[in-house]
């Protein structure tokens, strides 16, 4: 019974909300009557009271087109009725009710979470396992409680990621690292609602193995599929006479999306531009009162669309002479050398200024881009803006990626920011280029603003 919980408390506070506010707003009673069905259908047919691990992402998605059709339907019935003088409180009453929706929804999921989340087993300690529970640990909307991750025994794994991984594991006590051969046994002992398998790497026979063992184990099994980038969001699944077929599509930018996009971009670099103002004086004072002279910024050749030249604008966050003294640190430590030609960067770099260090951790680093944006060679959202000698290491991602206008943040930063390896990066900057729409952009802007408040990248 634990399942019926929330839908029906929410069926119960939002129709006494929607008869609250339509009376409020003085609308005739049986019109309310009318308009409350029309409002329930096009909640149940748009799934929102189907409960699901669901992010909010894709139920603000949903919610916005049930209201979309809800108000169309308003507004046929009241031309009936003559209405016309009604049509503001159809608008207020449309809108308000969207806001009321999506509040009590994350109020209710927050508040029963412990109660309704389903008690998960990660299969996997990958990449992509490794996200996939930090995106259910950090999205309390999502109905997904991570109890543990085990460690599958034919699993290709970096041991260097594993190391990292059980470190921040360790930070969580509520959350273990189990060996496969315990897999029943978590099962039982757990009350495992729910496997997520994230074994991309892994044999189809293998997975066929394990899909045994789970069969009839759990209520819900999930998996990660390995894919290549081909496929996409905008793929289709299709029954061919009981085969399954997946047709690829590729996602593309059209015109009218290109131009609200731009239109955003130059809102966006106007006001970025105006609060770069204050900063470049706090940096400037404090490089001063710490013997640094030189200029505030620094441009710098980066990888723009199709592939041409762009010079970028960047508060400068290292000491004048970088490039040289990197080049000094390397030749005395291996190591150093090692994971600045794999990362391209380094994890404590040394070089970095106290000014720097701020404006890093911050991400106010990136905000002189804003003038890039602003001259159209840039965009508020897009892939990052590679270095050309990193060109090579992007292998296969380099001509999707150059699709784009790099952009001031984008999927890498919103998805982990410093704490992403170089291939992650170009991987999530091509699915960016595959599966472009408005919404993702949006969901990327409140996610970077969401990291940089809390200071702090994800695994």
């Amino acid at each position: 019974m634990r399942k019926y919980v929330l839908p029906w408390t929410l069926f119960i506070l939002e129709i006494s909300s929607f008869y609250l506010l339509a009376n409020f707003l003085d609308l005739p009673r049986n019109v309310i009557c009318h308009f409350m069905i029309v409002f329930v259908l096009f909640l149940f047919v748009f799934e929102h009271y189907k409960i699901s691990s669901k992010l909010i992402w894709d139920e603000i998605k949903s919610v916005g087109k049930a209201m979309i059709c809800f108000f169309i339907v308003e507004v046929v019935i009241l031309s009936a009725f003559n209405g016309d003088d009604w049509f503001l409180s159809i608008v207020i009453l449309t809108a308000a009710m969207y806001f009321i929706i999506l509040f009590l929804d994350r109020t209710l999921r927050i508040l029963l979470r412990e109660n309704l989340a389903r008690r998960t087993l990660i299969i996997g300690v990958g990449y992509e396992a490794a996200r996939l529970g930090n995106i259910a640990q950090n999205n309390r909307f999502a109905l997904t409680k991570v109890i543990g991750y085990l460690r599958y025994k034919n699993e290709p794994i970096d041991e260097e990621l594993v190391e990292r991984y059980e470190k921040n594991v360790n930070t969580k006590p509520e959350i273990n690292i189990y060996e496969d051969m315990r897999l029943e046994e978590i099962i039982k002992k757990e009350k495992i609602d729910q496997v997520i398998v994230a074994l991309p790497g892994v044999p189809k026979k293998e997975i066929n193995k394990l899909m045994l063992r789970l069969y009839d184990k759990v209520k819900v099994i999930k998996y990660i599929p390995e894919v290549n980038g081909l496929l996409t969001f905008n793929s289709k699944i299709q029954d061919f006479d009981g085969t399954i077929l997946i047709s690829t599509a590729q996602g593309s930018i059209g015109f009218v999306d290109k131009v609200i996009k731009r239109l955003i971009d130059i809102i966006a670099s106007i006001f970025g531009i105006l609060l770069l103002m204050p900063i470049a004086v706090y940096v400037r004072c404090k490089n001063h009162k710490n013997g640094d002279y030189d200029s505030i910024f620094f441009s710098q050749e980066r990888i723009g669309l199709d592939g041409k030249p762009i010079k970028i604008y960047k508060f400068r966050t290292m000491i004048p002479n970088a490039e040289q003294v990197l080049e000094e640190l390397m030749d005395k430590d291996a190591s150093i050398k090692e994971e600045y030609l794999k990362n391209k960067k380094l994890q404590n770099d040394p070089r970095i200024t106290e000014a720097g260090h701020f404006l890093r951790k911050s991400s106010l680093d990136e905000f002189p881009q804003f003038i890039n944006v602003l001259k159209g060679e840039m965009s508020l959202v897009g892939p990052r803006p590679y270095l050309f000698r990193e060109k090579d290491d992007m292998g296969v991602y380099y001509n999707s990626v150059i699709q784009c206008k790099p952009g001031i943040t984008g999927m890498w930063q919103a998805n982990g920011r410093s704490d992403v390896g170089f291939e992650d990066r170009c991987k999530l900057d091509d699915y960016y280029y595959r599966n472009w729409n408005l919404s993702l952009d949006m969901i990327i802007l409140y996610k970077t603003v969401k990291s940089v408040f809390y200071g702090k990248g994800a695994l």
